[in-house]
């Protein structure tokens, strides 16, 4: 509960903050280096992989959560099955 509080209140934080970082990244004035073709192709490739690092990291952590909510219900269904298989075997032995 209180990680659950501390991830909503980072993530909204985060969304706060985040125009503020990239405004200022933007206006940065390293325009002597960005002049150069090979830096900016350079930069671009770098700002890319970035990125494709960023969305991998994302969908991880999407397959992380679907393997733990998959595993729950796998345990779950485990336990019904016992329960059942109990039931079962109560009801064959009042039978007989």
């Amino acid at each position: 509960m209180i990680e659950r509080t501390y991830k909503s209140f980072f993530s909204g934080v985060m969304i706060l903050l985040f125009p503020l970082l990239v405004g200022c990244s933007v206006f940065s004035g390293n325009s002597s280096v960005s002049n150069d073709p090979e830096v900016a192709a350079q930069q671009r490739r770098v700002n890319e992989l970035k990125r494709e690092v960023k969305e991998a990291e994302r969908y991880a952590e999407e397959a992380e959560q679907r393997e733990k909510a998959a595993k729950n219900r796998l345990k779950a269904a485990e336990h019904e099955l016992k329960a059942l298989e109990t039931q079962a075997e109560r009801r064959n032995s009042y039978q007989q």
